[in-house]
């Protein structure tokens, strides 16, 4: 590794890096990766998880803070070994800063949020109020690291950050959501060690980071040290391909091996051992390395794998590739270890494929969130995320709309669940709707903005690359379109061709067409979705990567769109916007917290609670509207051909599940009371359907009574995310009661007089004015059964979405008929109201 110092002279106007310089969006950072943990054991390697290494040393804490309102009145050598900063406020990292005490949150939506601070224009940054973190740390590294090259490195820093090891500069990166590591060898010591870093909030790249969540700022991920061994696994890139018929598979590694050590291996020997899940080896090869008078050495396989176990979300099964890295005496340096899912994900005659099989993503949109922490998320937070996904039939997330905390992929591998990969690119605020040219948009063909979205597709790539979880790379969100979108697109398919490539602008600005390997849209109607599918000739698979906007009351309808899904084949499906709603705990004047929207914070301009549209609240509790995702989403349906003769069509929709790993349980009740049951098992196939005969007990449906037949699948073996007997589908069926019906004798008069109408039958009697054409009165046996006039109403209250639709003014219409309605007609029997 380089250990000379990196060569940077700060002008006299301290580091302009940040201000408007799109095409400087790092200095000295190290080249991106997949992450590579090395281990001194193989116990260590195969739990893979970074505590666990002893070549690692997290720096998450407590840090001294400073801030600044403007990047004018920050304190400008604070990073100085002499700086004093014994009386600075203190501050944990990883968090936002707005969230431990400094400046304030802010939710936009589309808006830029300094549009009332700042009158600029891009790529300019704000500079009347751009808040500044300061942080300052001390740390000590471990023995063992002595003559060990050391990595810093960030898991995600919002939104550019400039970092200081001994009062010398090492470097500066953006990219909020993607790592950052800094080769600080030549700048540590053996003793105290003394890290400064300075946050920008905003920052010429915060042009591209446009996303409708909660602005923040500060480190909100995970910070760490860690040692390199003198010979290191600094990449990798696992694939697998499947043969035609999907039953033998080709695993295909490459490795980049680094030698750290100043002296020069003859030779060193790489093995590498692939394991089941019961640690049983599959196959292993060595590779000995000529990396004599070379700092590094590439290797590259390729196995025959013969039925392995495939990868699904249905059935996440997971071998682990153990690397060993061996010096010439033959003694072992290092281990490290890769999950690997073998899985084929591809295009065939128009139409998304997941392992032979027609894949429908049963999706949803998810802000990495809470509302205690905003977006630093802790990793028992995303598995909680995670398991209620499970268990509510969602298999597919679109990282909505940046790259996620890293352990979000590997509990995703570990859980199953597709993947929809998004670069961090959101620009909404410079284009409109209806917008035909490229005009002032982001990054649009604009050569000064390609680097830098060129770096972001980079990184989310190559720190994600070997995840079976991810199928899809996404290239951002809500952006239009233009020549940097291509030149994105051309990224993706040059380094990855196991992988399609999604972008939804396409939609907007069809001459950036190329740029998307699907069609996608938002919050198209199921008319407008069905028109599409309906299209003659060749066509793009269809998704929509926004739909079922589910703010406030609403998800309604759904299955409106899930049966269009199952209709026809090219729609493959959909992402609800989306999981969760963003809203922050907050407290009263008088210290009551509550959850808070856009504006509960003084922070303007805002977009209030229109981030509240996920399908869980914003505590994590479930909404109704999660109850019937899981009804629409389910993979068992249910078809009556006789109810009460116990026939039922079943068909199952799993793509790889036989029905057998269920147990069907039929329940007949009466006016709530359970009157029959039974259970049986079922073996139908994936992707068929069969004709099922319930043993009902004669008579059962002889009651007068209302009788509810319901069928409940259930896991006969409960995942390890699921309770006992969870239930993946349901249906029921109501026999209605019969209808009491009372014949009333003798004959039914009417009465017509100059302010009513009257009808008497022996014990009813019903009365209409003639005046406003209401019912006014209903007499039974002399005792009257209404409280007051029946009266039309063609409104109710708005929700939110309606109040988004501007329902209020579209339709006031009907709003104005139930209250300014009049009497058009009345004559006897044909009173007509109008």
């Amino acid at each position: 590794m380089n250990k000379q110092k990196f060569t940077y002279t700060a002008p006299e106007n301290g580091y302009p890096e940040w201000n408007h310089n799109p095409h400087i969006f790092q200095l000295n950072r190290m080249p991106q990766h997949a992450e590579a943990i090395p281990y001194q054991n193989v116990d260590q390697a195969f739990k893979a998880q970074r505590e666990e290494s002893p070549y690692v040393y997290f720096l998450n804490g407590t840090w001294n803070f400073h801030f600044a309102k403007n990047p004018e009145e920050r304190l400008k050598d604070f990073y100085q070994l002499d700086y004093d900063t014994s009386d600075w406020d203190e501050i944990t990292v990883p968090a936002h800063w707005q969230l431990e005490g400094y400046d304030y949150p802010q939710y936009v939506n589309t808006r830029y949020p300094w549009i009332e601070h700042d009158d600029i224009e891009p790529p300019f940054a704000p500079t009347n109020y751009n808040p500044v973190g300061q942080y300052v740390t001390k740390f000590h590294v471990s023995d063992l690291w002595r003559e060990l090259p050391i990595i810093l490195h960030f898991q995600g820093v919002e939104s550019a950050f400039y970092v200081w090891l001994n009062g010398e500069f090492v470097g500066y990166s953006e990219d909020t959501f993607t790592p950052a590591e800094f080769n600080i060898t030549p700048y540590i010591t053996d003793g105290e060690n003394h890290l400064a870093v300075e946050v920008y909030r905003w920052s010429d790249a915060s042009w591209l980071e446009d996303q409708d969540f909660w602005r923040m700022s500060g480190i909100f991920r995970d910070v760490y040290v860690y040692a390199i061994p003198k010979l290191h696994l600094y990449d990798h890139s696992i694939q697998t391909i499947f043969d035609q018929t999907y039953q033998d598979a080709r695993l295909n590694v490459q490795a980049e091996i680094i030698n750290y050590d100043e002296r020069r291996f003859d030779q060193a020997e790489v093995k590498m051992t692939l394991l089941d899940q019961d640690d049983q080896r599959v196959s292993t090869q060595q590779f000995f390395l000529d990396i004599n008078q070379k700092p590094k050495a590439k290797m590259s396989c390729e196995t025959i794998i013969s039925h392995p176990k495939k990868w699904s979300a249905e059935e996440p099964y997971l071998y682990t590739l153990l690397f060993e890295l061996v010096d010439e005496n033959g003694e072992t340096i290092a281990y490290y270890t890769s999950k690997v899912g073998f899985r084929q994900f591809e295009l065939k005659d128009g139409i998304m494929m997941l392992n032979g099989e027609r894949i429908l993503f049963k999706g949803v949109n998810r802000h990495e969130f809470t509302a205690e922490h905003g977006r630093a998320v802790t990793r028992q937070d995303m598995i909680d995320d995670i398991v209620l996904m499970k268990q509510y039939n969602i298999n597919a997330v679109r990282t909505s709309h940046y790259p996620n905390h890293p352990d979000w992929y590997d509990l995703c591998d570990q859980y199953g669940l597709y993947v929809i990969d998004e670069v961090n690119l959101e620009t909404h605020g410079t284009w409109r709707y209806g917008q035909e040219t490229l005009e002032n948009t982001l990054p649009g063909s604009k050569p000064e903005w390609t680097d830098n979205v060129l770096d972001r597709c980079r990184s989310m790539f190559e720190r994600d690359k070997n995840h079976p979880s991810i199928l899809i790379w996404s290239l951002g969100n809500e952006s239009f379109g233009g020549d940097n979108f291509l030149n994105m697109q051309a990224f993706f398919k040059e380094n990855d061709p196991t992988r399609l490539v999604h972008y939804e602008g396409i939609f907007h600005y069809r001459e950036s067409e190329a740029a998307s390997d699907i069609e996608s849209t938002m919050y198209r109607s199921p008319s407008e979705v069905e028109w599409y599918a309906k299209q003659p000739g060749e066509k793009k698979p269809y998704i929509l990567c926004e739909y079922s906007h589910s703010m406030g009351n609403s998800t309604g309808n759904l299955h409106k769109y899930t049966e269009l899904f199952d209709q026809y084949p090219v729609l493959q499906g959909g992402f609800i916007w989306d999981w969760k709603d963003q809203a922050l705990w907050h407290q009263k004047a008088d210290g009551q917290p509550f959850l808070a929207y856009g504006g509960d914070f003084g922070e303007s301009p805002h977009d209030g609670n229109f981030a509240g549209d996920g399908l869980i609240f914003a505590d994590g509790s479930i909404s109704p509207k999660l109850r019937e995702v899981k009804a629409c989403y389910q993979n068992v349906s249910i078809h009556p051909i006789d109810v009460t003769d116990g026939q039922f069509t079943i068909r199952n929709q799993f793509l790889f599940t036989p029905l057998t790993a269920f147990q069907l349980i039929w329940t007949i009740e009466e006016e709530g009371e359970m009157t029959a049951s039974g259970t049986m098992v079922l073996e139908t196939n994936p992707q068929e359907e069969e004709t099922i005969n319930l043993a009902f007990p004669e008579k059962s449906f002889t009651s007068d009574a209302e009788q509810v037949v319901t069928l409940s699948f259930v896991y006969q073996n409960a995942p390890f995310w699921a309770e006992e007997e969870h239930e993946v589908a349901f249906q029921q069926f109501v026999e209605p009661a019969r209808p009491l019906l009372h014949e009333s004798k003798g004959s039914v008069q009417f009465t017509e007089a100059d302010d009513k109408l009257v009808v008497c039958g022996q014990d009813v009697t019903a009365t209409f004015d003639r005046e406003t054409g209401l019912f006014t009165s209903y007499q039974v046996n002399g005792q009257e059964m209404l409280k007051q006039a029946l009266v039309p109403h063609f409104w109710r209250a708005v929700t939110d979405n309606d109040r988004g639709f501007q329902l209020q003014k579209e339709s006031a219409v009907w709003r104005e008929a139930s209250l300014s309605r009049t009497l058009a007609h009345a004559h006897g029997k044909n009173m007509r109201i109008a």
